[in-house]
């Protein structure tokens, strides 16, 4: 389970079942270009549980939302699901919460429970 770093974007499969994302920088126009194929492809490729840790994004333009909203319904046609870490990242979450995506995407500040919500038996 090595960590593949990728630049402003790394990942981990923590299990077969499940897989950890980590975005970083700006998700703007140009952060989002620089990632939006890898990062689509890793999401969704498979019916897997995905962590996406927005903890090291510094920014998160509408560009940045629109490929994770893309890729959590692209994920949850193929049976899999998303939930999104922002840990102490006022930005990020402020982002998130004034656009309500939390109805779509469960968000966390804490890791272990986003982990613990999505190992367990989808409802």
């Amino acid at each position: 389970m090595a960590l593949v770093f990728q630049g402003l974007l790394n990942h981990q499969d923590l299990s077969e079942e499940l897989r950890r994302i980590w975005l970083a920088g700006r998700m703007d126009m140009i952060g989002v270009g620089e990632i939006e194929l890898p990062f689509t492809a890793l999401a969704a490729s498979r019916p897997v549980a995905v962590l996406v840790d927005l903890t090291g994004v510094s920014f998160l333009a509408s560009v940045g939302l629109r490929c994770i909203i893309q890729s959590a319904k692209a994920l949850d046609l193929k049976g899999g699901r998303m939930a999104l870490l922002v840990g102490d990242n006022p930005l990020v979450s402020g982002t998130l919460e004034t656009v309500g995506i939390a109805a779509i995407i469960p968000i966390f500040s804490d890791e272990d429970a986003a982990l613990e919500s999505l190992r367990a038996p989808a409802t």
